[in-house]
């Protein structure tokens, strides 16, 4: 597995993301919603963690006291199913109506030190975990502002981390505007942005990128070189997973091709990759290109100028 962009970017932070106001940690009583914050400020490592704060079943109808926040974390209790049942018929309903649905939630199964499937009398352990994954399969179906499912253990420190990363990263690299649910494919925002892109770099105007484009556009955005062996296995996953569009043409890619390799990354849950390119060619959080004053005005001898409109 790449590590990121083409070939192998890193990935790493992209500038020009919204800062992290805070993130709520929500759960049903005795479901520990507290403890993944002090396992997580409390630890040794002496790393600073944005400002979370933690809720519990007293918040009833309305989401009073949690202002201020761009994510929210909701912990339920992998052995008890009503605090799951809570999740999906008060929280979530609640969250989606006060905040219609935009604000991204990261769903926790807290305790998995204490998950035995086997302890379901008459159930096999394949078909309680099978149950599980089709409960949160059909939770994120229900509820599309959930961005993950994460099964951790506040008590052994398992996966907490993980939690709150995901948190960050649901307000660092948003999902609404790089995809559209709704006919399962990117966003015309999004398509439209990486197509300016792709014509940046089709420097022989052929509507192809070849492997010296690619290579051009792979240095000067992720900052790492692609390989032949990367370009080929790209050629065969979107081959693959786009059997009806013509997505290479003489060993090139095409616009499709190259939009194909984004939606890969949104697909592994990968958006600081498309978001890192985005960012980098004048894009903000709402996919609106950011242009120069000096575009807008000209040379300082010219006799036109440019409305926003334009």
């Amino acid at each position: 597995g790449n590590s990121g962009g083409v070939g192998g970017a890193s990935g790493e932070g992209a500038s020009g993301g919204a800062a992290m106001k805070g993130s709520s940690v929500v759960g049903a009583s005795s479901t520990g919603a507290a403890d993944p914050i002090s396992g997580v400020s409390g630890g040794s490592s002496g790393e600073t963690v944005p400002s979370f704060r933690s809720f519990s079943t007293s918040v009833n109808h309305s989401m009073g006291g949690i202002e201020n926040v761009d994510s929210i974390i909701l912990i339920y209790d992998l052995d008890r199913d009503e605090t799951f049942f809570r999740l999906e018929n008060h929280w979530l309903p609640l969250i989606e109506r006060c905040y219609n649905g935009e604000l991204p939630v990261i769903v926790a199964g807290n305790k998995m030190d204490l998950f035995l499937p086997s302890s379901t009398a008459g159930v096999t352990d394949e078909q309680v975990l099978a149950r599980s994954r089709q409960q949160i399969v059909s939770l994120m179906q229900r509820f599309r502002f959930i961005r993950q499912c994460i099964k951790c253990s506040a008590k052994n420190l398992l996966r907490v981390d993980e939690v709150f990363l995901k948190a960050q990263q649901a307000v660092l690299y948003p999902f609404t505007p790089l995809y559209d649910l709704d006919v399962g494919r990117l966003s015309e925002d999004c398509q439209r942005a990486f197509t300016r892109i792709f014509r940046m770099y089709d420097r022989d105007h052929d509507g192809l990128l070849s492997h010296s484009e690619l290579d051009r556009f792979q240095h000067e955005t992720f900052h790492v070189p692609v390989y032949e062996r990367d370009l080929t296995g790209w050629k065969k996953v979107v081959t693959r997973n786009n059997p009806n569009e013509e997505v290479v043409r003489d060993g090139k890619f095409t616009v499709a091709g190259f939009l194909a390799i984004f939606d890969v990354f949104i697909s592994q849950n990968r958006l600081d990759v498309p978001w890192q390119a985005l960012r980098k060619f004048g894009y903000d959080d709402n996919l609106s290109l950011h242009v120069p004053e000096s575009v807008y005005r000209g040379p300082e001898d010219a006799s036109w100028s440019l409305t926003p409109s334009a």
